[in-house]
């Protein structure tokens, strides 16, 4: 029996090729995006993340069971600080919370995080109250407190996806719902010179060094793919970094580096 899936932020980048793989596996896909996706998904519902009371309204369209639910949109660090965490955290949430009535046991939902999360500054205590926050001005009452760029809140609003997985996970294992995470590094996707832009490019090209290249958007929908199926049945509460070795090359390099100073 064909599985019904939503993807939000479907029509580009990583969630249009999640959406393509999972159409090429005999799936369900309700698309959920600004813009129409490219692909003939059954259902396309237009929502803006950024609009909690319209988000409901559209997701209400959804109706019927869902067996799968992917969070893929998200907005890079050269938006304002406002907009990422409406989008990256508040949006995530919401749509789960919509979705999650629909959700038949067996189900998997999965969140686009970010390797980026590991340069979050704000501490555990912050990060929980963000997650507590239910409207955009709550959004805006907890930046008054903690003064992050986009590029900053990028980095929070990932560590906070990832937090907010484990939190999830326990929350839903005893309807037999899973719940994980990817964290993806520098993937070709539309928002790619966002990222360097950010970043730095030094910082930024010392990673396309060290590992070759970038990812591609259909690698990271793969593993995105595989969470949502049958035979991650037994993953459950976890993040996948996807980042072709970056970090295991970097602690490589320091260790080289750290030797050769001796």
């Amino acid at each position: 029996m064909a599985r019904r899936v939503v993807v939000t932020g479907a029509s580009s980048g990583i969630g249009l090729a999640l959406v393509r793989r999972l159409l090429a596996a005999g799936d369900d896909v309700v698309a959920v995006d600004r813009v129409d996706c490219r692909a003939d998904v059954s259902l396309m519902v237009r929502a803006d993340l950024t609009d909690p009371a319209g988000l409901r309204t559209a997701l209400s369209s959804v109706g019927g069971v869902v067996h799968g639910l992917a969070n893929v949109a998200g907005v890079p660090g050269t938006a304002p600080a406002l907009t990422v965490l409406g989008v990256n955290v508040l949006g995530a949430r919401m749509v789960t919370e919509e979705i999650r009535p629909l959700l038949a046991p067996g189900s998997s939902i999965v969140n686009v995080a970010s390797v980026a999360a590991h340069r979050n500054t704000v501490d555990a205590h912050a990060l929980a109250r963000l997650l507590n926050v239910t409207s955009g001005a709550g959004i805006a009452a907890w930046l008054d407190e903690h003064r992050l760029t986009g590029a900053q809140a990028y980095d929070t609003s990932k560590a906070a996806l990832v937090a907010w997985t484990k939190m999830l996970a326990g929350a839903l294992v005893a309807q037999g719902i899973r719940v994980n995470s990817v964290s993806p590094g520098p993937t070709e996707t539309p928002i790619l010179g966002d990222f360097r832009e950010t970043m730095g490019a030094d910082r930024f090209d010392g990673a396309t060094k060290l590992v070759g290249r970038h990812g591609t958007a259909e690698e990271i929908a793969a593993v995105v793919a595989f969470l949502l199926g049958p035979d991650a049945s037994w993953v459950n509460g976890i993040d996948i970094p996807v980042e072709g070795g970056l970090y295991a090359a970097r602690a490589a390099v320091s260790t080289t580096e750290a030797g050769s100073s001796t």
